[in-house]
């Protein structure tokens, strides 16, 4: 998306390759990140993306892979995530019992209610983006697509990705805070998430904005602005909030993390939930 941009001439030469190269440090470092999220999983009996959002990224993944990109590299990258994301399920549906025990329904049936998130994630994901592609939403000199001058797609998953990204950086924020334990995060997880996202997408896109205005201006639109800046908010508040969380936490037999005021054995809560 983006990669065969063909900027008019009067836009400098390294805009595209500069924008890649931003796009795949970026999508390094998420592959890092989600990497992590999947060995912190099995390692603290817990999942550390919230439901929702994981439903989103996950089915954006494969929206985009099987229907917006062209690019071989583009499908690889998207296939690589959607092996790991394979993990972060597994570990979200064995381990979301002990962080639903104040919801009994919720952890007998986490596997339906992930379903049926996963179900509504791709139905908003797949409607939007063949609503921009069949009516050529963003048509700008420049923006190629499937051979010829169409819908821009760079545009779509800016749109797109604002929204999964500012949801799931106010969702993790919000999930850390009411469970008042680090399982399933850690430092490094929260370290590659938010470089790879300022420098995947905000340096991206504000690179593409500041050389090739005519073409980018929706990354500086009141609503816009208020996507990712709400993001980064949520993004900068969460060290903070993790540190103060992992200074009273109790960690648990095996791994598992629990709040503070929590003093039920890891066997106690787990013949709770049977």
């Amino acid at each position: 998306m983006g990669s065969n941009d063909v900027p008019p001439p009067h836009i400098p030469s390294h805009v595209v390759p500069m924008c890649n190269f931003f796009l795949q440090v970026g999508g390094g470092l998420w592959t890092l990140c989600y990497l992590l999220l999947a060995r912190e999983s099995f390692r603290s009996q817990s999942y550390g993306m919230p439901l929702f959002a994981l439903a989103l990224n996950i089915f954006w993944e494969v929206v985009y892979a099987l229907y917006v990109t062209e690019t071989a590299l583009e499908k690889s990258v998207f296939a690589l995530w959607l092996l790991i994301d394979c993990a972060m399920v597994y570990g979200m549906t064995e381990y979301a019992k002990h962080e639903w025990t104040h919801s009994p329904d919720v952890a007998r049936n986490i596997g339906a209610i992930f379903v049926a998130m996963a179900a509504a994630a791709t139905l908003g994901h797949w409607t939007f983006a063949k609503w921009w592609i069949d009516n050529n939403v963003g048509r700008r000199e420049g923006k190629f697509y499937r051979g010829v001058v169409g819908p821009d797609t760079t545009e779509l998953a800016f749109w797109s990705a604002a929204i999964c990204q500012v949801y799931l950086s106010a969702a993790g924020l919000c999930q850390l805070v009411v469970r008042q334990h680090s399982g399933g995060v850690s430092w490094s997880i929260w370290g590659s998430r938010t470089l790879g996202s300022i420098i995947g997408f905000n340096f991206m896109y504000a690179w593409e904005w500041y050389f090739w205005r005519e073409a980018h201006e929706y990354f500086m639109s009141p609503f816009a602005v208020f996507l990712w800046a709400s993001s980064l908010l949520c993004d900068f508040i969460y060290p903070y909030a993790l540190w103060r969380i992992k200074k009273s936490e109790r960690v648990l037999l095996y791994g598992r993390k629990v709040q503070s005021n929590n003093t039920a054995s890891q066997p106690e809560k787990q013949l709770k939930l049977k």
